[in-house]
């Protein structure tokens, strides 16, 4: 009996001895995350086989795991350190960015820009020019973009930038919009797989006014998307950057809002991403007093300009229990973000330093951070300033997005 057990045993080994790379990782890859973890264990062979960036990007695209999903702040005062603290259950810790540090000069300073699933684009003003960081604030690891070209224009102050990965190939992207008036953009793009920066010159059929000029540039799948102002409080159209095409006349592409996004007057509005698709909320006044919130999709083809509308005028009062003052509505609540994989959650800022995850369906706060996000004894609650502009929304996934050196 123990000598057909050991012949089976041989038999199983041999089975999956002779089977193809790709027919093995097709195979480990329908495991649960936890199982095919563990299957690392096995031998050097699936090790490497697991381990491998192909195997990560075929893997994620069939593991449906909620995976953790954490925000991120820089504190304006103390530049070295970053806030952090999960959606889920309010708790926050200090993440020290000193590794970023090393070499650099007194009184050097890296502030976040923005972020791509669990990479962070950072960016450091030595005393001449930019520098753009790539990082991992989790496993630390990171790479020096080539320095950005010096720009002058009146507008450098409202400069926004784009980050996005092109997930098949982990090719970085970077674009730094510079506004040269109300319908022109200089654009600077750095390519990973070209690993220089190119500079190129965008005209727009809409308005660029200060309000869009300080709209964040959110990236989904392979585009960039911002979205224009026709007013202070009255949304316009969605931009929407190509920066894989080589066709100047596809680079740019105008979106309109559905009709009843541009026609009423809204408190604020947010791009975001959940489950690899575009969704804009809109938060409105109610006669009580209190916000609700619309959110529209943008379906898969982009240039249609379809939007379905998700969910209408949800009243969001027993969620948040804060009242809107009218004479200083955009400071009491907004939209922070949509959660990436939840389609039902939406992370709200109530005041200046609250925390909400709301379940729209249910119409239950999953986890709150109240009274205050800033738990940590280090972190005073002078650093909410403007929090909301300062947070980053990031995923912890299983396998760590590799940060590679540019060519």
């Amino acid at each position: 009996m123990l000598m057909g057990h050991f012949l089976n045993k041989k038999k199983e080994e041999s089975f999956f001895n002779n089977l193809t790379d790709e027919l093995l990782i097709e195979i480990l890859s329908r495991l649960p995350t936890s199982k095919t973890i563990r299957c690392k264990l096995v031998c050097k062979r699936w090790f490497s086989l697991i381990s491998s960036d192909y195997f990560v990007t075929h893997h994620l695209k069939d593991d449906k795991t909620l995976l953790p999903f954490t925000f991120v702040l820089n504190a304006k005062d103390n530049y070295r350190y970053v806030l952090k603290f999960l959606s889920g259950n309010g708790l926050s810790d200090r993440v020290d960015l000193g590794f970023l540090y090393t070499g650099r000069p007194l009184g050097y300073r890296i502030s976040l820009k923005e972020s791509y699933g669990d990479l962070i684009l950072c960016s450091g003003k030595p005393s001449s020019g930019i520098d753009f960081f790539i990082c991992n604030i989790f496993t630390k690891q990171w790479i020096v973009l080539p320095p950005a070209p010096l720009e002058t224009s009146h507008f450098k102050e409202n400069e926004g930038v784009g980050f996005l990965i092109e997930p098949n190939y982990f090719e970085y992207l970077v674009l730094r919009f510079i506004p040269l008036g109300d319908f022109k953009f200089n654009i600077q793009m750095f390519s990973s797989e070209q690993g220089k920066w190119n500079k190129l010159v965008v005209t727009s059929p809409r308005n660029l006014n200060i309000l869009t000029r300080k709209t964040r540039i959110v990236a989904c799948g392979r585009m960039l998307y911002t979205f224009t102002y026709k007013r202070s409080d009255v949304v316009d159209c969605v931009l929407a950057f190509d920066p894989f095409t080589n066709d100047p006349a596809r680079f740019l592409c105008v979106i309109d809002f559905p009709p009843e996004a541009r026609e009423i007057p809204c408190l604020t509005g947010k791009l975001g991403v959940c489950q690899g698709h575009l969704r804009f909320a809109q938060l409105i006044l109610q006669p009580s007093g209190y916000p609700c919130i619309s959110i529209w999709e943008l379906e898969d083809d982009y240039r249609m300009g379809n939007w379905t509308l998700l969910h209408k005028r949800i009243s969001t009062h027993e969620a948040l229990r804060v009242p809107i003052l009218k004479r200083d509505t955009k400071n009491s609540v907004s939209v922070l973000a949509f959660h990436p994989y939840n389609k039902d959650l939406i992370c709200f800022l109530v005041g200046k330093d609250c925390v909400v995850v709301y379940n729209i369906r249910t119409g239950e706060v999953e986890s709150s951070t109240r009274p205050s996000l800033f738990k940590h004894k280090e972190w005073p609650r002078s650093l909410a300033a403007d929090v909301g502009s300062r947070l980053l929304p990031i995923t912890q996934n299983w396998w760590p997005t590799p940060v590679r050196q540019t060519l």
